[in-house]
């Protein structure tokens, strides 16, 4: 799943590029736009928490860069999944990352098992 980023004035530093903790709220945006359906479905019962989080930075964004965020579902455990991220434009690579989630019970704040939904719904981003 490709999500296109409005980029805002505030995730500019003082040189002029995108600054480097602003990555992480592009993966939770796309994230979000990606998964958000089933957040939802499951909010209930079940919670998404970041277990892991990385980011390979390779060329900075500037302010009249276009930005895009490619996702993936890399790989599926019992209670977590690792999704990938590209953040690009059609002439560059700006990044790569990475983000581990786990499946926690709302009520008992454990790791649960992914259910056939989750599992279903991951699928098709893969």
């Amino acid at each position: 799943m490709i999500v296109e980023i409005q980029k805002r004035f505030s995730d500019f530093d003082m040189y002029t590029h995108v600054n480097s903790a602003v990555y992480f709220t592009y993966f939770e945006y796309a994230r979000i736009v990606a998964l958000g359906q089933i957040f939802q479905k499951v909010s209930d019962t079940i919670w998404f928490v970041v277990a892991k989080q990385s980011c390979e930075y390779l060329e900075p964004i500037l302010f009249n860069d276009i930005v895009f965020v490619e996702l993936k579902i890399e790989k599926i455990g019992k209670s977590s999944f690792d999704i990938s991220y590209i953040v690009k434009n059609d002439n560059k690579i700006f990044a790569k990352g990475l983000t581990t989630l786990v499946a926690i019970d709302k009520h008992t704040k454990k790791a649960t098992p992914l259910t056939s939904d989750i599992l279903n719904y991951l699928s098709k981003i893969c």
